[in-house]
């Protein structure tokens, strides 16, 4: 509660500063947010989702999940939280006061992303477009959210971009994630984040209610997810075989090593050994354990992939081709020997 209205203090201080300093920056500021809002708002629907609860009185009780979601493609694919759409029984959206039925394309509940295809899309409607190059925003910056609250029509939301983090305590994610201001309650779950120029950043994917805040998921790892959804159902992760621990250097500088490499798998095949310390995947630079699974999550399974390490005084490059993943098996067990707890944590 403090910090909503740390946020609306912080707000009417710059109104109060603009309107005593240059009216006109405050009116730009808020044309420019009316406008990231009309050009998106076309492109948000409501997601309701039917699930099968347990019984009661002899009668099969039906729970219905809200949430938001918006279209990818003018073939009428929708991108929405999986946690509002995987399992369901039936999932439909509802736009501009109409229903459309749907039908699962895919869900990834890691990265709790699903995607949709509405049966009979309406006749017209607007896209939000996946741009893999825009760059991540500085924090501090504006961040948009467009959502369906409760049961209201989009709204925009208005917060800034705080943070962008690979894990929290000692869970690790499995990609950077960016995180915003932006509170996603009530139906919310599920939005796209805007930057002030109107550029997507990425999809909320999860809630962090102890600071009214959120996570998205950038628009890479969305656009990782929906290729491989688009294409085969499910995400196909990439498995090389190793675990992987942290050790703190004399220098205070961390260094990431091989703890174990699987007989067989494609990291042993390729000569990579216990005691390796790993300084790169797929270009992708390693300075601690939760660099790892973001570098193995753009690493795509059945392709080369380059590893840098260090032997000893010795630099060398492999190229791994990996496997997907096995489904019993995990892809990295990471262990982070300089955090206060070093238990094993299980990067899928």
């Amino acid at each position: 509660m403090f910090l909503r209205f740390g946020w609306v203090f912080v707000l009417l201080s710059f109104c109060t500063f603009s309107a005593s300093g240059s009216s006109a920056d405050a009116l730009a500021l808020q044309q420019r947010l009316i406008q990231v809002f009309e050009q998106n708002k076309d492109s948000i629907v409501r997601v309701k989702a039917a699930y099968t609860g347990p019984e009661k009185d002899g009668k099969k009780a039906v729970m219905l999940r809200v949430g938001t979601g918006f279209f990818i493609s003018k073939e009428g694919h929708v991108m929405v939280s999986a946690s509002r759409a995987a399992g369901a029984e039936r999932v439909w959206i509802e736009y501009k006061g109409h229903q459309f039925a749907t039908e699962p394309v895919g869900h990834d509940r890691l990265t709790n992303v699903s995607v949709l295809k509405v049966i009979q899309p309406p006749k017209e409607f607007s896209i939000i477009s996946i741009d893999t190059t825009v760059a991540r925003p500085p924090l501090g910056s504006i961040a948009v959210a467009i959502a369906c609250p409760l049961d209201f029509d989009p709204s925009p939301s208005m917060g800034i971009f705080t943070g962008a983090e690979k894990k929290l305590g000692n869970k690790i994610f499995p990609t950077e994630y960016i995180r915003t201001s932006i509170s996603v309650e009530a139906g919310q779950g599920g939005c796209p984040i805007l930057d002030i120029n109107g550029r997507f950043i990425g999809m909320t994917v999860a809630s962090v209610p102890d600071l009214d805040a959120s996570y998205c998921l950038p628009a890479d790892a969305l656009v990782r997810v929906r290729d491989d959804l688009l294409f085969s159902g499910h995400i196909i992760h990439s498995w090389m075989g190793f675990e992987v621990k942290s050790r703190l250097n004399s220098d205070d500088s961390n260094a990431v090593t091989l703890s174990k490499v699987i007989e067989g798998a494609p990291a042993a095949e390729a000569g990579m050994l216990e005691g390796d310390r790993i300084l790169s995947i797929s270009g992708r630079k390693i300075t601690g354990v939760e660099d790892v699974p973001g570098a193995v999550f753009f690493t795509r399974a059945n392709q080369y992939a380059s590893v840098q390490v260090e032997r000893g005084e010795e630099l060398l490059e492999f190229s791994v081709k990996t496997r997907p993943r096995p489904e019993k098996d995990t892809v990295i067990t990471a262990v982070d020997t300089t955090a206060p707890s070093s238990a094993d944590t299980v990067v899928e």
